[in-house]
């Protein structure tokens, strides 16, 4: 009996490969959109006074533009007061959510216990404060078994979600 794997396979097994990788970044649920990097002047106006607002003072690093949950918004990363900080922006100029870099000694006690335990130490953490839909939550990138991921727990400590 062979064991030859017939030519057509092959062709399927790339097909479905390429189709894999053309999914969208969140899943591929067909709502959201691939990010695309903007300028502030391709802002709408109402977001651009936004955007000029929240990050006076600061140098912008980059926008990107991108669907969340059927609507255009626009994600501003910035250099503001030394602190690296995002805000999601919608067309209108409303500031949908923000994250901020923070200190380790200004996380909750059972945020730093929890990730304490997750990454097997404090050391070399970098925590943010992430809210949005008026939850906070806090993010915290490091290294675990000598990878680079990033955790994200509510203010109890509970960990909601492990990205590498």
């Amino acid at each position: 009996m062979s064991t030859r794997i017939p030519v057509a396979l092959f062709g399927f097994l790339g097909v479905a490969f390429l189709a894999g990788c053309s999914s969208d970044r969140n899943g591929g649920d067909g709502d959201e959109a691939r990010e695309q990097r903007v300028a502030m002047s391709d802002l709408p106006a109402p977001a651009r006074a936004t955007a000029e607002r929240l990050t006076a003072g600061g140098k912008i690093e980059k926008i990107d533009k991108e669907t969340e949950k059927g609507r255009t918004v626009y994600d501003v990363e910035a250099e503001v007061g030394g602190k690296h900080v995002e805000y999601t922006i919608a067309a209108d100029g409303a500031v949908l959510g923000d994250e901020t870099a923070i200190e380790w000694k200004d996380l909750p006690a059972a945020v730093q216990a929890a990730a304490e335990t997750f990454f097997g130490t404090s050391t070399g953490l970098a925590p943010s404060a992430v809210n949005e839909e008026g939850k906070t939550v806090y993010e915290i990138e490091g290294k675990k078994n000598g990878k680079k991921v990033a955790a994200t727990f509510d203010a109890s400590g509970k960990l909601l979600e492990e990205e590498d």
